[in-house]
C-alpha cells in the first residue's frame, strides 16, 4: 500500500503545509550520465543520456494530453543547471511553449554535497569515512564538508521558495530529485523523515493542488 503523503495531505503534520493556495506541476530532471554512474551530482552537472531525452519528451506528452494550450498562461521555472534547463527546454517545445517563457530560479537547485558534489558512495567513504558515516547516521543536522546542505536545509529552501508564490499562481517547476521531495514534504505539511520515503521518478509529473499531490504518468 502507498503511504498516504503520496496522493494526499497529511491529517497530523509536523511542520504547517506551505503553499498550498498554489497550483503546480513538478517534474524532476531526466536521467544523465551521472544517474547513471551512480553519482551524487549536486551542484556539478551531467548531460542528459538518450533515455533522459526520452524521458523528458515523455513527460511533455504527459502534460500537453492534460492540459494542453493551457500552459502558456502558466509561470514556467526552472533550476538554472544544466540538465534540469535542458529538460526544461525539451518539455516546453513538446507542449508548445517558448523557450524563452522559462525563467531560472536558483532556489530549485538540487541538495549540494558539498566537496562531495560528483562523487559515489564509495569515493566519498574512501575519502572521507568518518564523515560519511556521520551524514549518514544523521542526515538533517550534520552537512556535507565543503558547504554541503542537510536535507532540513533543503525541507526549508523548498517550503520558502512555495511561501514566496503568489495567491492563486500556478507553476511548471523544473528540478531534481532531492529537491522536488522536499518540495512535496513542505507542500502537504508532512514530517521531515517522509522525504526518505517518497520516490524521485523522472518520467512522471507530481500535480500540486488544493493541498494534495496527484501523480501524473499518462496524458489522458
Amino acid at each position: 500500500m502507498k503511504p498516504a503523503w503520496r496522493t494526499s495531505r497529511s491529517s497530523l503534520p509536523e511542520r504547517g503545509a506551505a503553499g498550498t493556495d498554489v497550483e503546480v506541476l513538478l517534474l524532476r530532471h531526466g536521467e544523465t550520465v551521472h544517474n547513471r554512474e551512480r553519482r551524487m551530482s549536486g551542484h556539478k552537472d551531467s548531460p542528459l543520456t538518450l533515455l533522459g531525452v526520452a524521458q523528458a519528451r515523455f513527460v511533455g506528452e504527459v502534460l500537453k494530453g492534460r492540459f494542453g494550450g493551457e500552459l502558456i498562461d502558466w509561470a514556467w521555472r526552472s533550476s538554472p543547471l544544466g540538465r534540469a534547463w535542458q529538460t526544461a527546454v525539451i518539455v516546453a517545445e513538446v507542449v508548445g511553449v517558448p523557450p524563452t517563457r522559462i525563467l531560472h530560479d536558483d532556489r530549485l537547485k538540487e541538495m549540494t554535497w558539498g566537496r562531495w558534489d560528483g562523487l559515489t558512495a564509495a569515493e566519498i567513504e574512501a575519502q572521507d569515512a568518518d564523515l560519511w558515516r556521520a551524514r549518514l547516521a544523521d542526515r538533517w543536522t550534520v552537512p556535507p564538508p565543503g558547504g554541503g546542505e542537510t536535507q532540513r536545509c533543503v525541507v526549508d529552501r523548498a517550503a520558502a521558495w512555495l511561501r514566496s508564490q503568489p495567491s492563486g499562481a500556478r507553476i511548471v517547476a523544473i528540478a531534481h530529485g532531492a529537491l522536488g521531495r522536499a518540495v512535496r514534504v513542505a507542500y502537504l505539511g508532512l514530517p521531515e523523515a517522509a522525504m526518505l520515503e517518497m520516490d524521485e521518478p523522472q518520467d512522471a509529473v507530481f500535480r500540486l493542488s488544493d493541498g494534495g499531490v496527484e501523480r501524473l504518468e499518462s496524458g489522458g
